[in-house]
């Protein structure tokens, strides 16, 4: 798209677009939902984000896009950190980033096309533009021909890839997936992690949290591998790949 936020940022891959530096997150009176988390993600990755359920994935994604903040320690997302960002930054933050969600989280009595134009509706751009790239992305994903379609209709294949879509329709910086492929059968999780690895081509970074390891087990991509709130070897028995995980205290 000419003229997006992604043109105006440094295309290198030395450029670390996200950090965490000694970061900690407490829930109440129980320590531990992230315990010294010390990462970095740089511009046009794909990074894998493995780990069971309740081990920190979300928790650690929802600290990009700054839905909560750390107890301890420092986020970094390309110009904005967690110790001086505002409300209205936060919101300018949000901006440069896609979130894929578990349960889609479509407006289910809108059309497909509407919800895709959702996020360019709200920031005022003109009906021509809206129009050229919300077709382009439905075309992207195959799911121009049920743009007319209340998402209600849709299969759950297709409604993630309208989220995706959705996801897309600013050209953010990265897209954060958030176990995309949690309720949907074998075929439709290849087509949704086909539909990233094809947006990550076109240069838009992805950061995937899933448990699906035979989903993302010949995949050559970047593994961090997350249990009980730290970062740290997979269990012999997960073929993740171990030469790809990420230790704990190393900061690459």
């Amino acid at each position: 798209m000419q003229g997006s936020t992604r043109d105006r940022k440094p295309n290198t891959c030395d450029y670390a677009m996200i950090r965490f530096s000694q970061v900690t997150v407490n829930y109440g009176y129980v320590p531990g939902a992230l315990k010294d988390i010390n990462l970095q993600l740089h511009k046009g990755d794909f990074t894998l984000l493995l780990g069971p359920t309740g081990s920190g994935k979300s928790t650690l994604l929802r600290l990009i896009y700054m839905d909560i903040l750390p107890s301890a320690g420092l986020v970094t997302v390309d110009r904005w950190n967690s110790a001086r960002i505002s409300p209205r930054q936060i919101n300018l933050l949000r901006r440069n980033i896609g979130v894929v969600f578990q349960d889609f989280r479509l407006i289910e009595n809108m059309t497909v096309f509407d919800n895709v134009a959702l996020p360019l509706v709200i920031e005022g751009y003109r009906r021509k533009y809206i129009r050229q790239v919300t077709q382009a992305l439905l075309d992207e994903v195959n799911m121009l021909a049920a743009a007319d379609q209340p998402a209600s209709t849709l299969s759950l294949g297709e409604k993630q890839r309208v989220a995706i879509a959705r996801a897309m329709a600013k050209d953010p910086l990265i897209v954060i997936a958030d176990e995309p492929t949690g309720n949907l059968d074998r075929e439709a999780s290849q087509n949704v992690l086909n539909l990233l690895e094809r947006f990550n081509r076109h240069g838009t970074s992805i950061l995937m949290a899933t448990h699906d390891y035979e989903l993302i087990k010949e995949t050559p991509y970047r593994r961090i591998y997350m249990e009980n709130g730290e970062i740290r070897q997979p269990d012999s028995s997960i073929n993740v790949g171990k030469e790809r995980i990420i230790m704990m205290n190393r900061d690459v």
